[in-house]
């Protein structure tokens, strides 16, 4: 008998397990739901392109005054300008939780070929206290109008504006890609649309999605890392589910209509761990489906040990070397 009512025990549990599962399931996919609709239609753009390259100019000085007080001086946006408009600028976004510094050296080496180049800085990032909860304070929106006021401005520095961007910044690239007409191409350097399976713990990312689902939830959760001295010692989920938020809308937008840039090329590696290759391919996917003009993309091999992060040099590998004349052919070809 005893045994018989350690197995019914042991039973009734099983079936109280299934059905709180499945109820966190089914809140989950409403609320992805609810979040769905609700991002196509506030994450939508709001712009109001630079008339003059002189004005370009005044609206990046505003911001730059802005980050003094609490930005690292080796956090804040970077302006390089040739002291007149260009016939091509390029705008690139760093990963979540860098800084501009991290494309500094690819922005210098195109720089010299003849663009202006304009790296800003995401919301609530380089904060010199480089404390995490800074991360916590982000919101969907505000990536929004990140992406939104950085393509006004580099309009006004050239002729024509190339965008990129790594990791998070690809998802903002990405955002452009559907919204700003004006752009001429963008490059989606390993966007962070989803993570990838080796990117935390699975219940970690259960955790982002569920507060992309339910963005009420108040509670953050952390993780360290040991980054370069202009970024941040970590992650905060709540920012990823901030991210993930921006991304559902992207898709949202792809499910409706055509995207505005024309020309789309993706950059990723078979070494990228970091990020879903599943969400990357749907949107290639979705976007072809809508009628694409020319999409290209860049599949590095494992064999070549290029990681998520190929863009900043700090770390002492090699991959730019071999990553830097990739992305400076796509961005000066044609």
């Amino acid at each position: 008998m005893t045994f018989l009512r350690w197995i019914w025990a042991a039973a009734i549990r099983a079936v109280i397990l299934v059905a709180w599962v499945l109820g966190l399931g089914a809140i989950a996919i409403v609320g992805l739901c609810i979040s769905l609709v609700v991002a196509s239609r506030t994450l939508k753009s709001s712009s109001a392109p630079a008339l003059s390259y002189q004005e370009a100019v005044n609206r990046f000085s505003e911001i730059q005054s802005g980050e003094r007080q609490q930005v690292s001086p080796l956090a804040q946006s970077i302006l390089l300008t040739h002291g007149y408009k260009t016939s091509r600028v390029v705008l690139f976004f760093h990963g979540y939780s860098s800084s501009p510094q991290q494309f500094r050296a690819l922005g210098e080496k195109l720089f010299r070929t003849g663009f202006n180049v304009l790296i800003p800085r995401l919301p609530h990032h380089g904060i010199a206290d480089r404390k995490l909860t800074n991360l916590s304070q982000i919101e969907a929106a505000e990536l929004r109008e990140c992406a939104d006021e950085s393509v006004d401005i580099a309009v006004g520095l050239g002729d024509k504006v190339y965008v990129g961007g790594l990791s998070a910044g690809g998802v903002l690239t990405a955002w452009i890609a559907e919204n700003r007409k004006e752009v001429s191409r963008v490059l989606l350097i390993a966007p962070s649309f989803v993570l990838g399976h080796r990117a935390g713990t699975f219940a970690q990312r259960l955790c982002v999605a569920l507060m992309a689902a339910l963005p009420g939830i108040t509670p953050d959760f952390y993780h360290e890392t040991t980054p370069a001295e202009y970024a941040y010692p970590g992650f905060s989920a709540k920012a990823l589910a901030e991210l993930l938020r921006l991304s559902v809308a992207i898709f949202a937008s792809a499910l409706e209509r055509p995207i505005a840039v024309q020309d789309v090329c993706f950059v990723t590696s078979r070494n990228d761990h970091a990020v879903s290759d599943f969400a990357t391919c749907l949107l290639i996917g979705l976007w072809r489906f809508k009628g694409v003009h020319k999409l290209v993309s860049i599949d590095f091999p494992k064999e070549t040990d290029v990681g998520h992060d190929m863009i900043d040099p700090v770390d002492g590998k090699k991959e730019t070397d071999l990553v830097y004349p990739v992305l400076t052919e796509l961005l000066s070809a044609p």
